[in-house]
């Protein structure tokens, strides 16, 4: 059996972040290009301009994921910032259509994500279409 614990309020953050953090920590290190930290991801969630949520199955946490909302001029968005973990397919099947179903209610019009060329492929699966390359220029 699967379940999802929001982490909403200080005393969930203080409790689960660890558990979160070390599922996010590989997306961190790994697949960002330096635009946060696992302590960034932890503030944004602790201040509310970011939310958390971790996915246990029998009780042993094997997925987090770190979203916000974004206001575009004319869509709400939510954007999945870090997404890390193990058994994505299998939260797919029990988790995703309630999360997309819960986006929608809250006036979400589309989730986004920003993700490499092999994670674009697997989130394909999940409705997800690819939409913009993003370049960058270093200053």
């Amino acid at each position: 059996m699967r379940d999802v614990l929001f982490l909403n309020t200080p005393d969930l953050i203080a409790r689960h972040w660890p558990t979160a953090r070390a599922l996010l920590e590989p997306v961190v290190s790994h697949a960002a290009r330096g635009e946060f930290t696992a302590d960034d991801l932890q503030e944004m969630v602790a201040s509310g301009r970011a939310h958390a949520a971790v996915i246990s199955r029998d009780g042993c946490a094997h997925l987090a994921m770190v979203f916000e909302f974004r206001l575009y001029p004319r869509k709400q968005v939510l954007n999945v910032m870090a997404l890390g973990g193990s058994d994505l397919a299998g939260a797919a099947v029990s988790f995703w259509p309630q999360f997309v179903a819960w986006a929608k209610e809250s006036g979400v019009d589309e989730i986004e994500a920003c993700t490499a060329p092999a994670m674009t492929r697997v989130l394909r699966h999940l409705g997800f279409a690819h939409t913009y390359d993003i370049v960058r220029l270093p200053c």
